[in-house]
């Protein structure tokens, strides 16, 4: 039973999900944040799953399009059709799933970047503040639209493992941060931080499931995925230093988003 609350607790925090909630929740959470990899996991076998239904769908659609008013003559057009309209369906559908909430840390990491010359609490006030500025819209748009073009680059076929691969990697680097970056002793951010803090036996536990899950899938690319991943998180862990002074739950957020694209980089070229 235990398993089961930790399962529908993570699932919860990560995923919009209606799931039965206990009031110590975000506590639980927090205390297994090393198996994030593996609800990374199943949320991209759910997108990858989604995006290869829909190219197909949209590939039947086109196909009886072309044959009924083009005669069945080879168009290009069409097939440029299906994959955008796949890429963009699933990058909305992953959106949707976790709720925006890591999209909402990238712009709010966005807007203190674009304040050049402020204090650290400044740049926390204008993060938490209910505005876009400049500087979150355009890195928010930035990180979308690579992910978008990323994400039609990959053949319907390989869909499901890589967009697993990527959402392992994209965990772990959430959990990277937590394990070695400083708390900032203040809202949720600290909470994971403080239960991650320097425990390494439980880390390894999540880096090996999240190197076990891409080998299996995708062999030395998962590999080097799972890498781009730590990499990541220890940019955004210098990174939080500078810019609040430690890790909140935007610099988990604006983590996740860029592991992800960068892990679908890698997997892509």
């Amino acid at each position: 039973m235990k398993a089961l609350r930790v399962f529908r607790g993570l699932m919860a925090f990560l995923t919009v999900i209606p799931l039965k909630m206990g009031e110590d929740f975000l506590e639980l959470s927090a205390r297994f944040m090393f198996l994030f990899p593996l609800i990374g996991a199943l949320i991209g076998f759910f997108a990858g799953f989604y995006s290869f239904f829909t190219n197909h769908f949209l590939s039947f659609l086109f196909g009886f399009l072309n044959v009924t008013f083009f005669s069945g003559s080879q168009n290009t057009l069409f097939v440029f059709l299906t994959n955008g309209l796949a890429s963009v369906m699933t990058l909305s559908f992953m959106l949707v799933l976790t709720g925006l909430q890591h999209t909402d840390g990238l712009v709010d990491v966005g807007n203190a970047l674009g304040i050049r010359k402020a204090s650290v609490e400044e740049r926390i006030e204008i993060a938490h503040a209910w505005i876009v500025t400049r500087a979150g819209a355009l890195l928010a748009l930035l990180v979308l639209l690579c992910t978008l073009s990323l994400i039609f680059l990959i053949k319907p076929e390989a869909i499901v493992r890589f967009l697993i691969v990527a959402e392992v990697s994209a965990k772990l680097a959430m959990v990277t941060c937590a394990w070695q970056g400083p708390s900032l002793q203040r809202g949720k951010g600290s909470i994971f931080v403080d239960s991650m803090k320097d425990r390494h036996s439980i880390y390894l536990v999540s880096l090996t499931a999240s190197l076990f899950m891409s080998i299996m899938l995708l062999g030395l690319d998962g590999i080097l995925a799972v890498t781009s991943g730590i990499v990541v998180g220890g940019f955004f862990i210098v990174l939080s230093k500078r810019v609040f002074g430690g890790v909140t739950g935007d610099i988990f957020g604006a983590t996740n988003e860029i592991a992800r694209m960068i892990a679908l980089f890698a997997l892509v070229w």
